[in-house]
């Protein structure tokens, strides 16, 4: 079973792109697919398909797939490679209306080369990456172990993570004169 996951969306910025993909991509696999869609309403034909579930049970979707194809999100990352599962990442873009920002994509690149991480950049490379991943895993042997770069992505994706943390702060106090803006600030104690 292939297991795609969006994660977390809200109403108008879903990624219908990649379930479209997918779903036209599932109905040539001799494997069944299963995919979060988060708050996308048109179902697709040819998936087996849900919103949203609790952590416990999206953890048995990683357990029992094959491999995950899905958005570039941390969490989805560190899952996938926790379980010994190859990822395909298809960063969602601001392009599209997909996200407020391209930092799924800058991680995405981050991540390229690392044992059992696959980057997707044209929605056009999804079939013929699914396809040479199954090989690996099914041909190869390929499950990555995430035990022996543990460490060192964690610490990575810890750093990635305080810099975007940096430059939204910085962001924001641009955005108000060089200062944080409390909303409690106007109240005098």
């Amino acid at each position: 079973m292939i297991f795609v996951t969006v994660g977390n969306s809200i109403k108008g910025v879903e990624f219908h792109r990649l379930i479209k993909e997918m779903d036209g991509i599932a109905r040539d696999l001799n494997e069944d697919v299963v995919a979060q869609i988060g708050t996308i309403e048109d179902r697709p034909r040819h998936i087996q398909s849900f919103g949203y579930l609790n952590y416990v049970e999206i953890l048995e979707y990683f357990k029992r797939a094959s491999m995950i194809v899905g958005h570039c999100g941390v969490g989805t990352v560190i899952q996938a490679l926790t379980y010994g599962k190859p990822i395909i990442l298809v960063p969602r873009s601001k392009t599209y209306g997909e996200h407020i920002d391209d930092h799924q994509a800058e991680l995405a690149n981050k991540l390229r080369g690392r044992e059992g991480i696959f980057v997707v950049d044209q929605m056009g490379q999804l079939r013929d990456t699914i396809l040479e991943v199954k090989h690996l895993v099914e041909e190869k042997g390929l499950k990555p172990r995430f035990s022996d770069e543990r460490k060192r992505l964690l610490a990575f994706l810890q750093d990635y993570l305080r810099g975007v943390k940096r430059t939204r702060v910085r962001e924001v106090q641009t955005m108000n004169g060089g200062r944080m803006k409390n909303e409690d600030s106007n109240h005098r104690q």
